[in-house]
C-alpha cells in the first residue's frame, strides 16, 4: 500500500534532516503519542488516503499530519521544528517502495499550547499524490 511506503519515506527523510535533528536529536519520530517521552519530538498523525484515479491512470491522494511537540521555549521551538519539517518535506522528491510520488506539498501549520500541560504542538498538514 502506498500510504505505508509514503510514511516510511517521510520518516527516513525527517530522520536524516540536519535541521530536524538539531532540534529533536536522533530517534525522536514516533507513529503515536508517547506520553512518557521528553519533548521535543515528532509524531506522525492521521493519514487519509483516497482514490485519485483519472481515466486510465491509477493514483492515490494522501493527506497526513505531523505533530511537532515541544516543552522548552514554548511556541517558538514548536514553530521552529515545524519549519524544519516543512523544509525537509515540501516538494521533496522521495523514493517510495512500490509506488511513485507525484508530488508532496505542505498545506498548513497550526500551533497551540496543549491544554493543562506545559507542552506546545505545531500540527502540519501535507498532501501527497502517488501512482502505482
Amino acid at each position: 500500500m502506498s500510504a505505508n511506503a509514503l510514511q516510511r519515506a517521510v520518516v527516513e527523510r525527517l530522520a536524516s534532516s540536519p535541521d530536524v535533528l538539531a532540534i529533536t536529536g536522533p530517534g525522536r519520530i514516533f507513529d503515536r503519542q508517547i506520553t512518557r517521552a521528553d519533548p521535543p519530538y515528532l509524531v506522525i498523525g492521521a493519514i487519509t488516503t483516497t482514490d485519485f484515479s483519472t481515466g486510465d491512470d491509477d493514483a492515490s491522494e494522501h493527506r497526513f499530519e505531523i505533530e511537532a511537540w515541544t516543552r522548552q521555549n514554548g511556541r517558538r521551538q514548536a514553530v521552529e521544528l515545524a519549519d524544519a519539517v516543512r523544509a525537509a518535506l515540501h516538494d521533496a522528491g522521495l523514493t517510495l517502495d512500490g509506488a511513485v510520488l507525484v508530488n508532496l506539498r505542505h498545506e498548513r501549520t497550526v500551533s497551540r499550547r496543549a491544554p493543562k500541560t506545559a507542552l506546545h504542538v505545531a500540527r502540519l498538514r501535507f498532501r501527497a499524490v502517488t501512482e502505482p
